[in-house]
């Protein structure tokens, strides 16, 4: 390894100091403290009352996984992952598919670990791409679009799923309601994003109702409010040109990860005792869209702890088996979650020892004096050369 390389390694540390160092001691002290105590009372308490079970009923689960059943799961997995550098590739034209799947694993295993760690991956993702000769504004603009792909489909697979059980009959007219809010929220929200993208004027305005929006919430919290209309406006100089040329290969791949993400899902509840009997697809489905919008929960890294508790419950609800549905989300859980740990530790040093990656970031005046030109999305990417990418 160069030394180079060796350098490179204390960036995913000093990020997360960064993280930590940004806010006072006692802020950083009793958020950790929070996560923890959520993280252990959850575990400890709140996964076995739900399922009323003991850990040693799951772990009976566990045991009868034989090992072509996880090796299964393992390529399953592996090829969801896989699917995400597509989400990755084109939203940062110029990408490639090993740059990508490093980016994704690098950038996962930083928020896996730190409470409140969002803006960490996000130092993670500027740091590697950066390095790569992408512009901070390219990488911007790709957080910026895969952000709001990942909020759509977040606020629109719930009411696919809700849809879907109350058309089959197997559940009561109380989830009519909470159907048809989340499709109405979904409805603005598209109708929102379409006005921001027609014209400056039109985002101007979506910006004073989202920057009123805010203000409401920057009261209740004590916080400093920034310029939302601006912000708005902003974001569509951004990506009006990349969302042209590639959102139809941003839905798509989007769509293919998210459906990976769920078939994963019910193959770990087959897997683990959950017969077709108990809980079918729908019901899965319905359980993985809960558990997607509760990785949101910033009070623990990703989610953990709620997204277990939130999605056990939730298949126990729709008659999963207690023991079973409890192995079942711990076992996607290890996949998702705990996997991505140590395989983004060793995306960091791939990252560090293949300085032929790296490329020098353009210049301001570079920049200033090439020509604009839209972002391309090409149909795949190009393994031997890595393209200038603005």
């Amino acid at each position: 390894m160069t030394a180079e390389g060796l350098e490179a390694l204390k960036v995913p540390a000093e990020l997360v100091e960064h993280e930590l160092a940004a806010k006072s001691p006692l802020r950083r002290t009793a958020e950790l403290g929070v996560s923890l105590a959520a993280v252990v009372a959850i575990f400890a308490f709140a996964i076995p009352a739900i399922s009323e079970t003991h850990y040693s009923e799951i772990w009976s689960q566990f045991s009868q996984l034989d090992g072509r059943t996880i090796a299964g799961l393992t390529i399953l997995w592996f090829l969801v992952m896989w699917t995400y550098t597509g989400v990755l590739v084109a939203a940062l034209p110029g990408l490639h598919r090993s740059q990508a799947l490093v980016l994704n694993f690098g950038g996962s295993a930083v928020s896996n670990v730190v409470p409140f760690g969002g803006a960490a991956g996000v130092g993670a993702t500027y740091a590697m791409g950066m390095s790569w000769g992408f512009p901070p504004s390219a990488i911007t603009r790709s957080i910026l679009v895969t952000g709001v792909w990942n909020v759509f489909t977040k606020l629109g697979l719930p009411v696919a799923a809700l849809l879907l059980l109350v058309l089959d009959g197997q559940t009561t007219g109380g989830l009519v309601v909470p159907t048809l809010v989340g499709l109405a929220a979904l409805a603005v929200g598209i109708a929102g994003f379409a006005l921001v993208l027609r014209s400056d004027e039109l985002a101007s305005r979506v910006g004073a109702i989202v920057d009123r929006a805010g203000s409401l919430v920057t009261r209740l919290v004590r916080r400093p409010q920034r310029d939302l209309r601006a912000a708005v406006v902003d974001f569509r100089h951004q990506s009006i040109g990349l969302l042209r040329a590639c959102w139809k290969r941003l839905t798509v791949w989007m769509l293919v990860y998210t459906l990976g993400q769920y078939l994963l899902l019910l193959a770990c509840v087959r897997a683990c005792g959950g017969s077709t009997n108990e809980l079918g697809w729908i019901e899965v489905l319905a359980a993985f869209t809960f558990a997607n919008l509760l990785t949101t929960i910033a009070i623990t890294p990703s989610g953990v702890g709620f997204v277990e508790a939130g999605t056990v419950a939730a298949l126990i609800a729709f008659g999963g088996p207690p023991a079973g549905s409890a192995a079942a989300v711990f076992l996607f859980r290890a996949f998702t979650y705990l996997l991505e740990i140590p395989l983004g530790a060793v995306g960091w040093a791939l990252w560090a020892m293949k300085a032929t990656w790296r490329r020098p970031v353009l210049s301001e005046q570079a920049r200033r004096s090439s020509p604009t030109v839209a972002p391309a999305c090409p149909p795949g990417g190009d393994p031997e050369r890595l393209p200038r990418p603005e």
